[in-house]
């Protein structure tokens, strides 16, 4: 709910009680025009025409400081003050004052000194400093407006419960809500009566009395509409449709928070579109349509940016992180959390703060990131612990202040009571002189009871200050508590850091059983494995001997091409030479595989260490006689790492299939051959500057597949990226245990 503040304006006591103020000889000014347009600018402000206002108030200005009329100059910036006070603009409030108060002091114009004092009331009761805002609003009414009972001691009377509204003391607030009401009614104020409704309003709501809420609510309404001002309905809006979602009537409170909008929008005032659509978002969240609540506040969001009102921004961006983690934007809602939490974290906030990391702990809750969630919990109770201790000091500081306060008032009334007495005593010397015994004795009576009093409220003062003393020691007392009590949850920390220090040490004596047990088992296998190899060795010796078979069609098709050449000799020497190379070739690809083979199989090249070797040969042999620089880099954790015959054979073969393609197509003259561990699996890279080439135009070529046959022998998997002028990557990654 919101708490607003009543703020007239009595222009019209200017036209009766000041006449033209002129300090120097000039030509006569037309003093009537500059109070016609105050009056002006007076109505307009009434009617919500604030702009309007403003501007007529900057003509007299204009006019009164080139004339030198002080008066009207200090009146229009008077006006001006109170269309701030109106608007929420309180930083600016102080700054018409200091031009307003030196001339009120001047003229000693009461009228501009009462506007004065109560702004700097409101200023301070925006800035939380209660105590100081009361006492400026009991010193205005003891200026003459506690006796004179007139509309503006209707508007202090509302600022004064204004001050104990914030104070949650909601009793004192209602009686001087009351007080006003009376006054109001008196001189049939409507928007007096308006305002003081919905201010009663909120005194019902946070006594959780809803339904007596709702019809003061009712009451305001019906009094602002008779003045016919958009700008005074809003607020009342917006309050009652926020009471209505308490009742669940959600057709009744979106009817008013859409007046509200409309309102808000056609006079085109920042601050109270924002509070209306802040209004619909809340709407929109009680009956779960949160894409549209979001769409609500960030038009609120958007306008409070634009005045840069970064308290209210730093909760809003955090409320909007809420509502599209709702929709599931996920991306959206961490952008919102983090700007909220940026901006706390700017204006030191804490209780923003940490309001922002419970937020974004529950987020990543939610989504099952529990390490990050944990640790912005972390930091969320520290936040919490810090804030609940401020609070308490805030709050024995609350209690000291109240005190002070109650204080203040009662040596106010001691200071009225001498003041009445000391002009008795004179107006009985007075009548003394007069020879009027009875009206002497009278005066003497009434000196006697005003001095009883006076004795009475001394004696109050003294009670007091020993209640405040007794308060104090309760403060000192209470903060203490609160030194133990943190002392105390240093000391839990201190053991539960020892407990875990304990369970770190179980763990790892643990974990110290789990690795002797896994080095045991390792050895286990190790021999085991040992036992295999040997059995294994003459099996080997037999496979090397079977696997030149492998060579046979080849040998077989240098025959036939040694037998044609020899035919065809002295009859076509150009395709007797052509049959020569070809014999050549096939012989030295023979001889190659008759190599491979037998490399393969032998037990000593089971490291990988050997197979390197052979790779870097076979690289130098075909690569480097085309001019083609190879870069061959080799993770050291997998040199001693052994495979079996056919693991080292496929893998061997890939590579040099992958070699001979570079060499034969790919024109390339840059390679890079890698081959690292990447957990337990062993995973070869060539990589190619070359020419590239169209994988969907090349799937039927047999190297390919050959390559990928030999991928899945292993287990493993084969991956090629190829694009016409970009090179080629094939990656091979088998698995090694």
């Amino acid at each position: 709910m919101k708490r607003t503040v009543k703020t007239l304006l009595l222009l019209p006591a200017l036209l009766f009680y000041h006449p033209a103020f002129c300090q120097k000889k000039t030509p006569p000014v037309d003093t009537v025009t500059i109070r016609r347009s105050l009056n002006e600018a007076a109505l307009l402000y009434k009617k919500g025409n604030t702009d309007s206002a403003i501007s007529k108030c900057n003509e007299v200005l204009r006019v009164s400081e080139k004339n030198n009329l002080k008066l009207f100059s200090a009146t229009a910036n008077d006006q001006i003050a109170e269309i701030m006070v109106a608007n929420g603009k309180m930083a600016a409030v102080k700054k018409y004052d200091s031009l307003i108060l030196p001339v009120a002091l001047q003229l000693k114009d009461t009228f501009l000194l009462i506007n004065s004092k109560n702004r700097t009331g409101l200023y301070l009761l925006d800035q939380g400093k209660n105590g100081e805002a009361a006492e400026n609003f009991q010193a205005v009414l003891d200026m003459g407006l506690e006796k004179e009972q007139s509309l503006k001691t209707a508007e202090v009377y509302s600022n004064m419960a204004s001050v104990y509204l914030s104070l949650s003391k909601n009793n004192q607030a209602m009686n001087w809500f009351l007080k006003a009401l009376r006054l109001y009614e008196k001189y049939d104020d409507n928007a007096g009566l308006g305002e003081t409704y919905s201010n009663i309003s909120s005194v019902y709501y946070l006594m959780s009395r809803t339904d007596e809420a709702i019809d003061f609510q009712k009451k305001s309404i019906f009094y602002r509409e008779k003045q016919n001002n958009l700008q005074a309905l809003i607020i009342p809006h917006i309050n009652i449709g926020q009471l209505y979602i308490l009742k669940d009537s959600f057709a009744l409170a979106l009817d008013h928070l859409k007046r509200a909008v409309v309102y808000a929008e056609k006079i085109n005032n920042i601050k109270l579109k924002a509070s209306a659509y802040s209004g619909m978002s809340t709407y929109y969240i009680k009956v779960k349509d949160y894409a549209r609540s979001l769409e609500w506040q960030n038009k609120s969001i958007a306008l409070f940016e634009e005045t840069d009102n970064k308290p209210m921004l730093s909760r809003l961006y955090v409320s909007a992180g809420n509502l599209a983690n709702a929709t599931n934007d996920s991306a959206g809602a961490m952008a919102y959390y983090e700007k909220g939490l940026a901006l706390s974290n700017q204006m030191g906030n804490k209780e923003n703060i940490g309001n922002a990391y419970e937020k974004m702990s529950n987020f990543y809750f939610a989504h099952k990131n529990f390490e990050t969630a944990y640790r912005y919990f972390k930091i969320y109770t520290s936040y919490r612990d810090s804030i609940a201790t401020a609070s308490a000091l805030a709050n024995i500081e609350k209690v000291k202040i109240e005190y002070e306060t109650e204080k203040k008032d009662n040596e106010i009334l001691k200071l009225a009571s001498e003041q009445r007495i000391k002009e008795l005593q004179i107006e009985k010397q007075k009548a003394l002189l007069d020879g009027n015994l009875l009206e002497a004795q009278h005066k003497e009576n009434e000196i006697e009871l005003l001095s009883k009093a006076k004795e009475l409220q001394e004696l109050k003062i003294k009670q007091q200050d020993e209640e405040l003393e007794k308060q104090q020691l309760l403060a000192r007392n209470n903060e203490q508590q609160l030194q133990l009590a943190e002392k105390e949850k240093q000391l839990q920390q201190k053991q539960l850091r020892n407990s875990t220090l304990i369970r770190n040490l179980i763990l790892g004596g643990v974990l110290l059983l789990a690795l002797v047990g896994y080095f045991l088992f390792n050895r286990y296998q190790l021999r085991r494995k040992i036992r295999e190899q040997e059995a294994l060795l003459d099996v080997r010796n037999n496979i090397a001997k079977d696997l030149h078979d492998e060579i046979g069609s080849t040998l077989t098709s240098i025959k036939i091409l040694s037998e044609v050449s020899e035919k065809n000799l002295q009859k076509d020497q150009a395709r007797t030479s052509a049959f020569l190379q070809k014999i050549t070739e096939q012989s030295a690809a023979a001889q190659q595989g008759i190599s491979d083979i037998v490399w393969a199989v032998k037990p000593e090249n089971d490291k990988l260490e050997n197979i390197v070797i052979r790779m870097r040969e076979y690289v130098a042999q075909t690569l480097e006689s085309k001019n083609v620089h190879t870069v061959i880099n080799i993770d050291e954790k997998v040199l001693d790492k052994a495979l079996d015959m056919n693991q080292r054979r496929e893998l061997l073969l890939v590579f040099r299939e992958a070699v001979n393609n570079i060499a034969k197509y790919a024109n390339a003259t840059q390679v890079q051959v890698k081959l690292e561990k990447i957990d337990t699996d062993l995973q070869l890279q060539v990589v190619d500057d070359g020419r590239g080439f169209d994988m969907e135009q090349q799937t039927s070529s047999s190297g390919l597949k050959n390559m990928q046959a030999r991928a899945d022998s292993l287990k493993g998997w084969l991956t090629i990226f190829s694009k016409p002028g970009k090179g080629t990557a094939i990656i091979l990654r088998i698995p090694t245990t």
